[in-house]
């Protein structure tokens, strides 16, 4: 990242080299007209092709850091031009145009990040200066004398302040001088110490080597914060209201997805009262409004689609007749003999536990209902269940699972597991049906 002045020189360079580059092309047109007898150089091959070859060099073969350099696409364009020159399928004038308009696009971005419009006589005319370098329908020449006359008032004193501390600059012979050089210029030690400690923070950023670029851009930018100018906070108002206008509009939009979504629920609850089964104690017909279900039924129904239907009951009565031994004879937990309530019946829960948890992997991915009546017995129990019933599962349903990261290997036993990472593998009932019943609005009774 160079300085402005550093720039600025190395911009008059390359100017110097555009007119040694200009006069070296004339020079072939010239002697190609005086030496071959031709009338232009184009009808000349050897001539047309040192012609583009050395406006190729000039683009793509410079040795310093011109304004073209770092803008990849567009010397990647250029250079499929020049290719497309050389067999005559453009010519000259568009090679010309399209380096003209590139570099007028890199002086409007310059503008923009020099921050020129900050330098402005009002905030007011910075803007309307900020907005012009952004126009595109506005002309380079037209840009430039609005900058010109923006900026140029006490141009005398500026030049001759800039004059001096450009010619201290060249002097400088090590980063160190030069740092020092930035100080004296831009904050006066010496006529001004209370200035140098009230900007500190800035001296700092010039001393440990940061550019002087860098350091007046923050500078400005501290400034800028600091003044609260009346147009950020007419700024802010104008978010304010719009950020209004869109709560009201996502709000209306709420209210019509909620009517759909109702109707949509009278019409599957109308289909539904055909289609569900009898209560599973009394075999009545169930009510499509007043009625309760096993909820494990019902995940592994209408959730993961591993049942054809859940278990339903008409009333309150069955449900208390038969929810119980319902559970005991087609919930069994998958631990099987080795179930905690079987091998320790004393063993003290939590309170908080979530109770039932599905193997994860089984419910999502190998279409098994395998759920375990607490997730201390899935974890404790996980291991032996992984080696019985994930195999069968994969094969029958072709399934392959990454399981690096996952599940460590018995170093004994390889197609033995450790239980470390096993929450990572189940998922509570309760988790579930809060997810369900977020992404359908349904309920669980």
């Amino acid at each position: 990242m160079l300085d402005p002045w550093d720039e600025l020189e190395t911009l008059q360079k390359a100017r110097r080299d555009s007119l040694a580059c200009t006069q070296d092309l004339k020079n072939i047109r010239d002697s190609c007209v005086r030496e071959h007898g031709k009338s232009h150089v184009v009808e000349c091959p050897e001539c047309w092709t040192r012609l583009i070859n050395h406006l190729r060099d000039r683009y793509l073969n410079t040795a310093i850091r011109e304004w073209f350099i770092g803008r990849r696409a567009f010397l990647q364009e250029l250079d499929d031009l020049f290719s497309k020159a050389r067999q005559h399928e453009v010519d000259f004038k568009t090679i010309e145009e399209r380096i003209v308009n590139e570099k007028n696009e890199w002086f409007r971005d310059k503008v923009c990040n020099l921050g020129l419009h900050l330098a402005a006589r009002s905030p007011t005319e910075g803007q309307a200066l900020q907005q012009k370098a952004s126009d595109r329908d506005i002309p380079i020449s037209q840009l430039v004398l609005e900058l010109r006359e923006c900026l140029g008032v006490d141009a005398k004193v500026y030049e001759e302040i800039s004059t001096n501390f450009l010619n201290a600059i060249k002097r400088t012979q090590s980063p160190t001088a030069r740092a020092h050089a930035y100080i004296d210029a831009l904050f006066q030690p010496e006529r001004d110490p209370t200035s140098v400690a009230e900007s500190q923070k800035y001296v700092d950023m010039i001393t440990d080597g940061k550019p002087a670029a860098e350091m007046i851009s923050t500078m400005i930018r501290d400034r800028q914060s600091a003044k609260g100018d009346p147009d950020r906070r007419q700024k802010l108002q104008k978010d304010l209201e719009e950020l209004r206008r869109a709560r009201a509009a996502h709000e209306l939009d709420k209210n019509k997805r909620d009517q759909v979504r109702q109707e949509k629920a009278r019409a599957a609850m109308s289909h539904a009262a055909n289609t569900m089964p009898p209560c599973s104690v009394c075999s009545k017909t169930v009510d499509a409004q007043e009625f309760s279900a096993c909820p494990l039924c019902q995940v592994l129904a209408d959730h993961y689609k591993l049942l054809d239907c859940p278990t339903l009951f008409c009333s309150e009565t069955c449900r208390e007749k038969g929810y119980d031994s319902h559970v005991e004879a087609s919930h069994e937990c998958s631990s099987g003999s080795d179930c905690f309530t079987l091998t320790g019946p004393e063993s003290e829960m939590e309170v908080d536990e979530p109770m039932v948890v599905f193997c994860q992997e089984c419910v999502e991915d190998l279409g098994q209902p395998s759920a375990f009546c607490s997730s201390r017995c899935f974890e404790a129990n996980f291991p032996r269940h992984r080696d019985r019933a994930h195999p069968r599962g994969r094969e029958r349903r072709h399934h392959e699972m990454e399981e690096e990261g996952q599940i460590e290997s018995d170093p004994e036993d390889e197609m033995r597991y450790s239980d470390s990472k096993t929450e990572a593998h189940s998922i509570s009932l309760r988790d579930v049906i809060a997810n369900w019943q977020e992404k359908t609005e349904a309920s669980i009774s």
